[in-house]
């Protein structure tokens, strides 16, 4: 369904050829509105973060699992007055949605998706920050949010923003033609580039967090309790049972890979099967792809894409350790 607060004459017009500060609207990303006295010990009992960490001045980046660890939703909360915000691209929202909604009628809390209402958006690249204070925000610092236009900004990586605004004020920005507009795969690249990521249909209920890295990503609490899945996660932690991790590759291609094709390795004279693409963009031919793979492969290994181009991928440092 496209998004109610930019027309798809717009997103067909924005262009991909931008290397500095640029906005980015995100039709794919959406938010649920959560409110209600128990909003936060329900969520605390749900979700890999500690809600007890949430403020009005920073945001929380967290899983939603089942009861075997595997992940429904990488999200994004953030306190908005009364209110939590919980922004994920579509599917996983969906998804992570049809559960919360029900176990929450055990609580009282209520659920609100807010596609008609608010606007997700991106800024990133160089200058990102200076473009946000051109703009009359102020631009938090990595792991925090501000408050802009009755809406929120959340600081996700360096130069690397997620907006979310209501409806009418995304409109009033996205007539602007004064403004470096940029298409949304500009912002995913540079999300995948950050090593950041979201869950597509085709993975959804497929990997335990540390798979993707959440660990690295101050997303998964170990310390706060029990949560759906915990017992999993920690398995993952304390007894090294983790054998996989996210990694960024990139290489010079036509295509864009679906979420869940298949990645595979060279040993010898033969292919095989090492690991699974999560998110994909291809910016002017080039290919920014962020995948699960064994922790132990030599990032010299030759690897491609297993679709009918075989387009070859080599991989680029992530920009934090793994733990």
């Amino acid at each position: 369904m496209q998004a109610s607060w930019i027309s798809a004459e717009q997103l067909a017009a924005l262009s991909t050829q931008h290397t500095g500060a640029s906005l980015s609207p995100l039709p794919a990303f959406e938010t649920l509105r959560i409110s209600g006295p128990d909003q936060r010990k329900f969520l605390q009992g749900q979700t890999t973060c500690d809600l007890n960490q949430l403020t009005a001045d920073n945001f929380l980046r967290g899983a939603h699992c089942d009861a075997k660890g595997k992940m429904w939703a990488v999200f994004h909360l953030s306190q908005h007055h009364e209110e939590l915000w919980y922004t994920a691209f579509r599917d996983e929202l969906q998804a992570s949605m049809l559960q919360l909604k029900k176990f929450g009628v055990f609580s009282k809390i209520s659920f609100e998706l807010a596609h008609d209402s608010l606007a997700t958006l991106g800024v990133s690249g160089a200058g990102a920050t200076t473009l946000l204070e051109r703009l009359g925000a102020t631009a938090p610092a990595e792991g925090q949010s501000s408050h802009w236009s009755g809406g929120k900004i959340l600081a996700l990586a360096a130069e690397h923003y997620l907006v979310v605004l209501p409806v009418a004020e995304a409109q009033a920005l996205a007539s602007r033609s004064d403004l470096p507009w940029a298409a949304p795969t500009v912002w995913l690249a540079r999300h995948i580039q950050a090593g950041l990521p979201y869950l597509e249909q085709a993975v959804i209920g497929e990997y335990v967090p540390q798979m993707l890295n959440l660990q690295s990503l101050n997303a998964i609490s170990f310390t706060k309790g029990c949560y759906i899945g915990q017992e999993t996660v920690a398995r993952m932690k304390y007894l090294g049972k983790n054998k996989r991790a996210a990694y960024i590759l990139k290489g010079p291609s036509t295509e864009t890979p679906a979420s869940g094709t298949d990645i595979e390795v060279q040993w010898s004279d033969n292919w095989r099967r090492v690991g699974q693409v999560i998110n994909a963009v291809n910016i002017q031919g080039q290919l920014w792809v962020l995948a699960v793979l064994p922790n132990d492969l030599d990032p010299a290994d030759p690897l491609r894409l297993a679709t009918p181009e075989a387009s070859a991928l080599q991989a680029a440092p992530l920009p934090y350790s793994l733990t």
